[in-house]
Parts: C-alpha cells; sequence; structure tokens
C-alpha cells in the first residue's frame, strides 16, 4: 500500500509543532522548566497560545515528547559505536548514552523528565517496545549466545535489571544536582553490576 503523500498544510502543521517544541526546549533548557510559561513559548515560537495547546496538552507534553527524540538519537549512537566494542562494551553503551544525553540536557531538564513521568507519565517511558530496552536485551542475548553472561537468567530479566539500576543513578544525579561525573559514576557502577552478570559468576536470588 502506499503511503499518502503529506499535503502542504500536513508539512506546515509539523513544521509549525516543530518549532514550538525546540523554542519551548531551548527556553526550558536555558531558564529550568519552572521559569518558563506557555505564554513565553507562544511569544518566542510567534505563534497565538491557542495553537500551542493544539499541539500540546501541557509544558509536560514538552517534556514527553523527548522521549521519542531520544530514542532516535541512541539508535544513531548505538549503530555508529557498537561495531568496535566487544559484548561488554555493549551492553554498556546504554548506560554511556543515557549519561551524555542527561549531561547535554542538564539536571534541570532530566530532574523534569523524571517529575513529569510521576505525575503525568506514559506508559512509553517505560516501555519494552523503546530501543533502550530491545537493543540491550539483544546485546545481552548475544553476549549470552557466545559464552560472556551467564545463561540461567535470562536477557529479558537482566535487561531491566541494568535499566532500573541505570534510571536510580539518574535520579541520585539529580539529587545531588550533578555535582559529579555522571558518566564516570554510571559506567563504574555499572561494570560492577555487569560483572555479576558474567557466566562464572552465581549470585543467589536472581532467576
Amino acid at each position: 500500500m502506499n503511503q499518502k503523500k503529506p499535503t502542504k498544510r500536513d508539512l506546515q502543521a509539523a513544521e509549525t509543532k516543530q518549532k514550538i517544541f525546540d523554542t519551548a526546549f531551548r527556553l526550558i533548557t536555558e531558564k529550568g522548566f519552572e521559569n518558563v510559561t506557555v505564554e513565553e513559548i507562544a511569544k518566542e515560537s510567534e505563534v497565538a497560545k491557542g495553537l500551542f495547546y493544539h499541539y500540546f496538552k501541557s509544558k509536560d507534553d514538552i517534556v514527553v515528547e523527548t522521549y521519542l527524540i531520544i530514542d532516535k538519537s541512541y539508535r544513531e549512537f548505538y549503530a555508529e559505536n557498537a561495531p568496535r566494542c566487544n559484548s561488554i562494551e555493549k551492553i554498556l553503551l546504554t548506560v554511556v548514552f543515557q549519561a551524555r544525553h542527561a549531561t547535554h540536557l542538564g539536571v534541570g531538564f532530566v530532574r523534569q523528565i523524571y517529575k513529569s513521568q510521576l505525575y503525568a507519565g506514559t506508559e512509553y517511558f517505560i516501555s519494552k517496545e523503546r530501543p533502550f530496552y530491545t537493543i540491550l536485551r539483544d546485546a545481552i542475548s548475544s553476549a549470552q549466545l557466545e559464552g560472556t553472561i551467564r545463561e540461567d537468567v535470562s536477557a529479558e530479566k537482566l535487561a531491566n535489571i541494568i535499566l532500573s539500576c541505570g534510571r536510580g543513578m539518574l535520579y541520585d544525579w539529580c539529587l545531588n544536582d550533578g555535582k559529579y561525573d555522571l558518566e564516570e559514576r554510571m559506567t563504574n557502577q555499572l561494570a560492577i553490576i555487569i560483572e555479576g552478570m558474567r557466566k562464572e559468576s552465581k549470585i543467589e536470588g536472581i532467576h
């Protein structure tokens, strides 16, 4: 089935939505979420306030919109770096990306992502359809097949452990107001966790 070609109106609508998003993201990054109003976003975007609400229900939706952008960036990051990594390094790429991207966004924006998710979140944030999960699970599965990672625990469960720990470390970074090197901390701590996932490791209670 041929996909319907977008009309000029469709393209203009997509362009307007992107402009609003880009403006909101810039203002929130520069000034902090709580210090930016919808009115300011609309004014800077040169659109009516009502048009903002046509595309986004609230400022929180700006944060939610970043998930898809983050996923796209992660796919590109993994595709670029994975070919020169060994099996364990491929697993660590997930947390390396999380740390670098969070540092780029800034602690204020990352804090808002967590806040928005708690109060107005979507299931997509922790969906097992996201590349953060599927790519990590597949990397673990490959490591299991080559005998690097233990096979008595499923790749799915091991992926859940790594992602849960990663979210916890991001939260701790926010609690500490971003006062330490996030990539170094996450990489070092996840390396310890992954060490317990190696084939020769037998940790009670993980099945």
